[in-house]
């Protein structure tokens, strides 16, 4: 079946289909007009003008869908079938196959969609936080995502030996895409549904302006920053969302060096604010299926400091 999926996606983001159909419309037409009933001045042309008549639709877009409505064949239907016209044969031929190359054109939109947007699961052996970078390049391969792929939250829970518990993130894509990413520590499950945003966050999306962090800016500091580590620690979790927070009087903040993933503590008597930031919370058990966090670090990849209020 996955094969069947390929080779959909081939013919259709190679153009092939769209190819081979126009290749066929042209050779049809070519065919009505040797079929002419009588000599007609401009046949040619007006044989293309059925076609397109058959093909022209009005398209009525929706929040999730659009609903496409063949206003040139209920034109024709309803104002030129019974007119008496030489040729009257071949063009209504002409106009039926521009319908037939728009109900094709369709249904192939319809299934193309559902084989693109279908659910995917990746088997990858030893998935770990070393392995996320490299594990989210073979699904960027697989998935042909776009390479301006960004992050909307990631949520991480790890053992102390870097074994992953639960990792799921959301990321956005410049081919109107939004994908959830999770996995059990044994596969990744991907969910690929259409993106759809204002005119204005498709703007600031398109500049970067609007999403704060890379996937694989952020992969990367997941797998490679040394977060602190405490005793009587059942498991970690890391949470990263596409916010801007404000910290004041925060005895908790390190800051990353995105250069070689080092970090230090920030001691600042200023507040902080557009932070972009990882949350970093040892959890620990305090009941059967039970735990719990009493502490959180918060690990600054970009930030700002207030020193105005000196002044």
């Amino acid at each position: 079946m996955e094969s069947i999926y390929k080779f959909i996606e081939y013919i259709n983001e190679s153009n092939i289909l769209s190819m081979g159909l126009l290749i066929f419309a042209i050779l049809y037409l070519i065919y009505l007009y040797n079929k002419k009933e009588e000599i007609e001045n401009y046949l040619g042309l007006k044989l293309i003008g059925f076609y397109l008549l058959g093909a022209f639709t009005f398209n009525f877009k929706f929040e999730s869908f659009t609903a496409i409505i063949p206003i040139g064949i209920i034109i024709y239907l309803a104002f030129m079938k019974n007119k008496e016209r030489v040729n009257c044969v071949i063009k209504k031929k002409a106009s039926i196959m521009g319908l037939i190359i728009l109900c094709v054109g369709v249904l192939n939109s319809i299934i193309y969609n559902n084989v693109e947007y279908r659910d995917r699961n990746i088997p990858i052996k030893n998935i770990s936080i070393k392995s996320l970078r490299s594990d989210y390049e073979v699904i960027k391969k697989e998935l042909s995502i776009d390479d301006l792929a960004s992050v909307e939250s990631l949520d991480l829970e790890y053992n102390e030996n870097n074994k992953i518990r639960r990792l799921s993130y959301t990321i956005k894509d410049q081919n109107n895409k939004t994908y959830f990413i999770s996995t059990n520590g044994k596969s990744y499950s991907i969910n690929t549904s259409k993106t759809y945003e204002s005119e204005d966050e498709t703007f600031m999306f398109s500049s970067m302006g609007y999403y704060n962090m890379d996937i694989e800016t952020l992969l990367d500091v997941m797998s490679n920053t040394k977060f602190k580590k405490y005793e009587n620690t059942s498991y970690y979790t890391a949470i990263y969302k596409n916010e801007e927070n404000y910290y004041e009087n925060d005895k908790n903040l390190y800051i990353v060096d995105l250069a070689n993933y080092s970090t230090k503590k920030l001691n600042s008597k200023y507040p902080i604010y557009d932070a972009v930031d990882i949350s970093h919370m040892p959890m620990e058990q305090v009941s059967e299926g039970s735990w719990t966090s009493t502490k959180t670090d918060t690990y600054l990849m970009r930030y700002n400091i207030d020193e105005e209020l000196d002044e």
